[in-house]
């Protein structure tokens, strides 16, 4: 059987407290915060410093455009470095030189100068207006307005001047070409259209046409080589030789030589004997012929 109860005889038998019923209504009564002040502290912050931002962003752009740089720096000081030392292993002769200039594998040398001494202990020297060298081959060097010098077994000298030329500095060899004018003591000269030079072995050999010139001749050949340290040249093929005879043994100064075909001249008569000379034998008289004998009649 139910009965009623009232909720104050409910609430004094201690079933719920009326304080926890009366915090019950109160949690299930919607309650409202005033957001004001806080919106309005949200407003009153400091505004952002973007001057600060932009120099953070140059600085970035900076190092972005610094690193490439640097690493070409790098590489270039590295190029160098292996350039150098390419140039300082081909190099190896007393070379002088000026101003230096590379482009791209080639480096120029203006003004180089090169001098030393054969095996045989006979100096040479080398000069030219520009020297250029490909660091991928550098035992070559590509030479201009070249002029060189070599001296000779009896202390002499040979000059020889080109428009160009390449130098191999390992086997000490010299092509030359463009027209080569040679000029030897003793009144030796010659003009060749190439020449091939060996520092070393103090040899010049050509196989194309030569003039060469001596005094009051001329020598026209097809080849020419030239050894022996100098004392020996060789013309070969057509070899067509024109010359004065203004110079002749025993011909008088300023007298004319003899048109050729002419008779020889009388020669002189002996102004006694010489000493330790033999006297002429004089001519044998013909032996005279017997006397004919009569025929007589039948």
């Amino acid at each position: 059987m139910n009965r009623h109860v009232s909720p104050n005889d409910f609430d004094r038998q201690g079933t719920v407290p009326a304080a926890a019923h009366q915090d019950a209504r109160l949690e299930a009564t919607p309650t409202f915060r005033d957001y004001t002040d806080q919106d309005s502290g949200l407003e009153q912050r400091p505004s952002p410093d973007f001057s600060s931002a932009r120099r953070h962003s140059k600085r970035v752009r900076w190092i972005k455009r610094l690193l490439p740089l640097s690493i070409v720096v790098a590489v270039v000081g590295i190029g160098a470095v292996s350039i150098l030392s390419q140039l300082k292993l081909s190099i190896e002769l007393p070379f002088e030189i000026g101003h230096l200039t590379l482009s791209g594998s080639r480096l120029t040398m203006e003004l180089p100068k090169l001098s030393g001494f054969t095996d045989d202990n006979r100096g040479y020297r080398v000069t030219a207006r520009t020297a250029t060298q490909d660091l991928t081959h550098p035992d070559l060097i590509d030479l201009t307005d070249i002029e060189a010098r070599l001296e000779m077994t009896d202390k002499g000298w040979a000059k020889v001047s080109a428009k160009v030329g390449t130098f191999d500095t390992k086997k000490q060899f010299i092509t030359l070409g463009d027209g080569v004018d040679l000029a030897m003591n003793g009144g030796y000269g010659g003009q060749l259209h190439d020449a091939e030079v060996d520092v070393k072995a103090g040899t010049i050999a050509t196989e194309k046409p030569v003039v060469f010139t001596y005094l009051d001749g001329k020598l026209v050949a097809d080849r020419l080589h030239v050894g022996d340290r100098g004392t020996r040249a060789l013309f070969e093929g057509n070899v067509q030789l024109d010359f004065r005879m203004s110079n002749l043994p025993g011909q008088k100064s300023g007298e004319a030589a003899p048109p050729a075909g002419s008779p020889a001249g009388t020669p002189a008569k002996p102004h006694g004997d010489a000493v330790g000379s033999v006297p002429a034998t004089p001519a044998a008289q013909p032996t005279p012929l017997p006397p004919r004998r009569p025929v007589s009649n039948p």
